[in-house]
């Protein structure tokens, strides 16, 4: 393949026709006795003026023209019914936080609270009233226990009492809302909390939605009254972030940088880490050295192996031969010197939500004009909750959408290979799920495979490594989005030496290590090279081709007997599979793709149409079944998102199926029957299906974007699409055949720079 680079298509507007998304809205009788459904609204609303009077001497928000309150829908309805959030803003009700399709916390005034009392009783009554009442199944007051994450509701099953490091999220109150109000309930709040023998840990702060956070600790005893204020929306522990500990075996050698690699025409990642120590001879790679405002450096250790996994692809191939071939540049971003605000002086390494979230936004301000990558290898040391998104999990999307940037994140590392006696073992415990950041819904979560073979390791070549965490993401969704090859560990804490955990250390040393810390960078230099093979070295473009182009550490047998259940298993293992950058990069002879990086909103669906050459129905024997071609398909979104939305936190996907022709020139649905990659809900549409018959001419992915019920019919979303075609056979010169039938239909992309490879 190295000599057989061949640069992809593109797919142009004229061959992407847009059709009317048509879509019918339905309303129907539920056929529910009025007497009885009426009697339990009215009885759930009463009971929440008497839940109030309980509450009104402590609460937050008592003295306040507000009450916040559930609804729950009744089973198959949702709160995406247009015509349903129309009937409750009648009712004066405003939807504060969705937390899931059927439930929501909505606002009121205590006028429209009384009004909404009256009205229920005239639906019970059969009197003229709404009939929509009939889709609200109940009304209640908010429970205490369903605000704590679960790692907290365990605890307290446990009666667990020691006093617990919490980040307390405030709810988000009705625009409009005179901010006085939710000043007083944060007072409020805060006393409260010291009245319950709590102790704050930092100066509130908030989130880029609005959102307040107060991190305290509480004694786990205390926590039910906090949790049931009616102010309170969440309560989780606090997130730290570490780096992995240093396991290193110390060496070193003459490193020389490659002369015939132009090093300003490089493209340059911003390392978010402990800082960059390299040996004069590759500090020609570092743009610059940078440290936050008010921030103490970092020692440059964890850092500096980062980088190195950034600037150099196959590093310890490299380092073996002394001359090292770079493939990016690096910035600087020293942000994980000492944190003041942690409160840990037993682990002065660990960095608190509210200070990471503010250094990395002065980073991404700072660098967005310059790169649009930027690599954080570093995670909580506890799994996800999964329940709701994380803090900085969203506040990285949300600098995702603001500014056009990818971070990639390490998925996380665990210590069962200490304790278990098998990857099997570790593979089902729980403790083993990702760690946040990486529940990140719009950036790359990055784990890791064993590179190479070593019988003292529990896992084997290409098998998940044994502290690699693993998915489900946030609300179940595949985790992490992609692997890269990396060093293994013994139970003794041991790293055995080879290439794929040899990396640079600080003062020009090799040192061997392990870790998803070094995958991240490794993908942030892959994504930096794939990002110069693609018009206007476009990020969602890369993101895609990223994806688009790992490879599933799995034998094509095995794929062609996979089972859905088994699909959705290696998916939360492996993600989309291998990152390959060649792969993204390139065509080939035998290997096509187009590209199309364009807009939709919800009144078009898009069908975008690519060419299977006629060459194929002539030259390749049809009567046999063996598979000769593969169509390969990925489709990535750039979906706003809302915190306050719970399960809903994406406001849209788009959802992208493949047509094939038939023999009468129809065209024929042809989606796998197994995929796992075609998933409502997720930012990436990734699946491939194999043909031992088929028909050239027009081929077509038609897309259909999906939006929550906040996203305005015209709202545009931006999408990236990669469409490959691979002759299984390689008997054809497809490539060719596409070029000369298609007549300059399909034009090429002009590459930035070819790669230089020693």
């Amino acid at each position: 393949m190295a000599n057989d680079f061949r640069p992809h298509l593109l797919i142009t507007e004229d061959d992407v026709e847009a059709i009317e998304n048509k879509k019918q809205a339905r309303s129907k009788d539920l056929g529910l006795d009025r007497m009885k459904h009426g009697t339990k609204l009215s009885t759930g609303l009463q009971e929440i003026v008497s839940a109030y009077t309980r509450v009104q001497g402590t609460d937050s928000l008592r003295d306040e023209d507000i009450r916040l309150f559930e609804v729950v829908l009744q089973e198959g309805e949702k709160f995406s019914n247009k015509t349903l959030r129309e009937f409750l803003e009648q009712e004066g009700l405003t939807l504060a936080k969705v937390k899931d399709s059927r439930h929501a916390i909505v606002s009121s005034s205590k006028s429209k609270f009384d009004s909404l009392q009256q009205r229920v009783g005239a639906y019970r009554d059969n009197k003229r009233s709404n009939k929509k009442f009939q889709y609200i199944d109940d009304f209640q007051f908010p429970d205490g226990m369903g605000k704590q994450a679960p790692s907290i509701r365990e605890l307290l099953e446990r009666e667990a009492t020691f006093p617990l490091d919490v980040e307390i999220m405030e709810q988000l109150l009705p625009k409009g809302t005179d901010p006085q109000v939710q000043a007083r309930a944060e007072e409020r709040l805060i006393a409260l909390i010291e009245q319950n023998q709590g102790r704050i840990q930092a100066k509130p702060y908030k989130l880029s939605d609005g959102t307040r956070i107060v991190r305290a600790e509480i004694p786990l005893g205390k926590l039910e009254e906090i949790s049931g204020d009616t102010i309170v929306s969440h309560v989780a522990p606090t997130g730290f972030y570490a780096t992995s500990p240093m396991y290193t075996v110390q060496a070193g050698a003459p490193m020389t940088l490659n002369p015939n690699v132009s090093i300003d025409e490089l493209p340059i990642v911003a390392v978010l880490d402990t800082g960059v120590d390299f040996p004069p001879e590759l500090e020609p790679l570092v743009v610059e050295h940078w440290v936050p405002s008010g921030a103490a450096p970092g020692d440059k250790k964890h850092g500096t192996n980062v980088a190195s996994k950034v600037a150099f692809e196959n590093l310890g191939e490299q380092l073996a031969s002394g001359i090292l071939t770079p493939r990016a540049r690096i910035i600087d971003c020293n942000i994980r010197g000492f944190d003041p605000d942690s409160n840990k002086p037993d682990r002065p390494d660990l960095i608190c939500n509210s200070t990471m979230i503010a250094r990395i936004k002065e980073a991404v301000l700072r660098y967005k004009d310059i790169t649009k990558i930027f690599n954080f290898s570093s995670s909580e040391e506890t799994p996800i909750q999964g329940d709701e998104i994380s803090i900085l999990g969203y506040e990285l999307d949300v600098l995702a959408i603001q500014y056009g940037v990818k971070f990639t994140i390490s998925a996380g590392n665990h210590y069962l290979y200490r304790s278990q006696d098998s990857l099997e073992d570790i593979l089902q415990d729980d403790n083993n799920r990702i760690a946040a950041p990486a529940d990140s819904m719009l950036n790359i979560a990055v784990g890791a495979i064993v590179g190479a073979e070593h019988k003292e390791g529990l896992s084997r070549q290409y098998d998940v490594a044994p502290y690699s965490r693993i998915g489900p993401g946030f609300r179940g969704f595949r985790k992490p989005d992609i692997v890269s090859l990396a060093g293994t560990m013994t139970k003794a804490d041991f790293v055995p030496p080879d290439e794929y955990a040899m990396m640079i250390a600080s003062g020009g040393q090799w040192v061997f290590e392990a870790g998803t810390s070094f995958t991240a960078p490794t993908v942030a230099g892959d994504l930096a090279e794939i990002s110069q093979s693609v018009p206007n070295q476009d990020i969602l473009m890369s993101e895609a081709l990223l994806y688009h182009g790992a490879e599933m550490p799995i034998s094509e047998i095995a794929k062609k007997k996979i089972t859905r259940d088994e699909n959705a298993f290696y998916g939360n293992l492996y993600g989309r599979g291998i990152a390959n950058p060649l792969m993204s990069m390139f065509s080939t002879a035998h290997r096509v793709t187009f590209l199309h990086r364009g807009t939709m909103n919800k009144k078009f669906k898009q069908h975008a149409k690519f060419l299977m050459p006629s060459v194929c129905d002539t030259q390749m024997d049809m009567s046999k079944r063996d598979k000769k071609i593969r169509v390969t398909v990925t489709c990535v979104t750039q979906p706003p998102v809302d915190k306050t939305k719970g399960a809903e936190y994406l406001g849209a996907y788009v959802n992208a199926s493949l047509h094939s022709r038939n023999s009468k020139d129809r065209l024929v649905t042809n989606n796998p029957s197994e995929s796992d990659g075609r998933k409502d809900w997720d930012t990436c549409f990734h699946f491939e299906q194999e043909f031992s018959s088929f028909h050239g001419g027009d081929w077509e992915v038609w897309l259909e974007l999906h939006t929550r019920y906040d996203v305005e019919d015209d709202q545009e979303i931006d999408y990236a699409l990669a469409i490959t075609i691979e002759d299984l056979t390689e008997s054809l010169q497809l490539y060719d055949a596409v070029v000369n039938e298609a007549q300059n239909r399909f034009p090429a992309v002009q590459l930035v720079r070819l790669p230089v490879r020693i």
